[in-house]
């Protein structure tokens, strides 16, 4: 939940959050935290952009909402190559989509090599329970309930814990694949930001996992050939589109505005 004191800092409830989304009997443990980012000026549901650059976030969440009526809200977020922007489009798709809490949107971080989401947010995962680290234990056995972070009644996050050891390996678990599916019939949306496509397999263990895949491409970064390479690996049968990145910036040749072309 965004509040104006402190701005641009979100909060939350524990009890309104547990009954939000879990019941008190659920194997999901919601720890409540404090999330300042320390750059605003990339996290454009937070107001630090031209108003056309919300609305155009907008405009995909309306696409994805008509995606959800045929029964997707699982959507993974990858980019051709690292860089290209893809963890910052994937914090501002679950903060679109959880915009005055008209959803309630699950953000998961795959990109275990690159792992950047509590960084960009301004949040800390609490201490071993990386989303890798919860991975690895549950390959080991452990009956540990699943443990996301709130950053306000309709946006919870399971990430990578910052400075810390990740397990790249457990990604091609079972686990990974039954955790996206467990945790994602208890929200709205579930976000995945995966690792990027070219040079592994990575991106299609997310594509198995999840209900649709969007590619993230950034104007004056993205090469065309590495697009198109993407977008041949990952296959037609679960892209829903490809988003191009920082297209205002480009436009106005060299102004300090950014914006998204829509899927």
């Amino acid at each position: 939940m965004l509040i104006d004191d402190p701005p641009r800092t979100l909060v939350l409830s524990r009890n309104e959050i547990a009954q939000a989304v879990h019941g008190a009997e659920s194997p999901v443990r919601i720890v409540p935290a404090w999330a300042t980012p320390p750059d605003t000026h990339v996290l454009i549901m937070l107001g630090e952009t031209a108003p056309e650059a919300a609305a155009a976030l907008r405009v995909i969440r309306h696409r994805l909402e008509q995606r959800r009526s045929d029964g997707m809200w699982v959507f993974g977020v990858t980019s051709p190559r690292d860089g290209e922007g893809k963890s910052t489009f994937s914090t501002q798709l679950a903060l679109v989509l959880s915009e005055s809490q008209r959803a309630r949107v699950l953000l998961m971080e795959a990109n275990f090599q690159r792992p950047t989401i509590a960084k960009i947010l301004g949040f800390r995962v609490p201490e071993g329970h990386g989303f890798s680290t919860q991975l690895a234990r549950k390959m080991r056995g452990s009956m540990d309930p699943w443990t996301v972070v709130a950053l306000g009644p309709s946006l919870h996050v399971l990430a990578e814990e910052t400075g810390a050891h990740t397990f790249p390996e457990t990604l091609h678990s079972t686990h990974f694949q039954n955790v996206v599916g467990f945790l994602g019939r208890g929200y709205d949306y579930v976000v995945v930001d995966g690792p990027s496509i070219l040079g592994s397999g990575d991106a299609n263990v997310v594509e198995n996992a999840v209900d649709g895949v969007i590619v993230v491409a950034q104007s004056a970064v993205s090469r065309g050939v590495d697009v198109r390479e993407g977008v041949k690996q990952l296959g037609p049968r679960k892209a829903v589109g490809v988003v191009l990145w920082d297209a205002q910036h480009v436009k106005n040749n060299g102004g300090s505005r950014k914006s998204i072309a829509p899927l």
